[in-house]
């Protein structure tokens, strides 16, 4: 199982290693204890540029973890750097437990916002390539669930295709050992479910929630409505399924060879 366990401790990253990237799902906070590390900004279509360097005392993080959203900017170590890191559920603790605190931390993270602009979309989900029946449908089963709640579990017989629309989740696979693998994160406009029911197979991961979650999810049937009616959806669909499935070590289907 995905373990809840809160997470707080040192961490070293050698000097021009990305601690964090731009786009990425955030999953912890960083108190920088020795080095510099540089705010740096990447354009879709321009050039790297330093906007800011943090040293000792200060931290980085933050907002993702603040407003659920993807990294807005990359942090690289200017130099060796030495951290405390703290998971999501650490922070939020941290941060809920000192009013001080969590007012400084926000206060810092509202200037840090205004200083980078507005983050480019990552292209994961095209909502729009939807069907209008196909949306009204799903709209009508939204879902929400809690920190820690399982929302599919690796084995089970697939049932539902998913899209986030709020919060973060954890993706892990069990291999035939029983060692537990941390396959990817996923936030806002990702989604999940998809290779059990292409596929007609058990689920190859559990899925978990880590903050709230709020989801859009699609019956059986209605996934394969949207899937002969939008063969470019299909196409793409197809390509991320077949990705995870090498994430995960699952190269062939079970039955395979048999």
């Amino acid at each position: 199982m995905f373990e809840n366990k809160p997470k707080f401790g040192p961490e070293h990253f050698a000097a021009g290693v990305d601690i964090i990237r731009q786009g990425d799902v955030p999953d912890k906070f960083y108190i920088i204890t020795r080095g510099q590390v540089e705010i740096v900004l990447q354009p879709p279509d321009g050039l790297d540029a330093v906007i800011d360097r943090i040293g000792p005392g200060g931290f980085f993080g933050e907002v993702g973890l603040l407003n659920q959203s993807r990294r807005m900017a990359t942090v690289r170590a200017a130099t060796a750097v030495d951290v405390m890191a703290m998971d999501y559920q650490t922070f939020r603790g941290w941060i809920e437990g000192s009013p001080l605190v969590a007012q400084e931390i926000e206060a810092l993270a509202a200037e840090r916002t205004r200083d980078t602009g507005p983050l480019e979309p990552v292209p994961y989900f095209d909502a729009a390539r939807i069907p209008d029946d196909v949306v009204e449908t799903a709209v009508e089963s939204a879902e929400q669930y809690e920190a820690g709640t399982v929302i599919i579990q690796q084995g089970e017989l697939p049932d539902r295709f998913y899209v986030i629309v709020e919060g973060f989740v954890v993706v892990t696979h069990m291999d035939a050992s029983g060692k537990l693998h941390r396959v990817a994160h996923l936030a806002a406009g990702d989604y999940f479910g998809e290779i059990g029911l292409l596929e007609g197979v058990e689920r190859i991961a559990t899925v978990t929630a880590v903050t709230r979650v709020k989801v859009v999810s699609f019956d059986r049937g209605t996934f394969r409505r949207w899937m002969m009616q939008s063969p470019s959806s299909q196409d793409d669909i197809a390509e991320t399924a077949a990705r995870r499935r090498k994430d995960t070590g699952m190269l062939s289907l079970p039955d395979e060879g048999s």
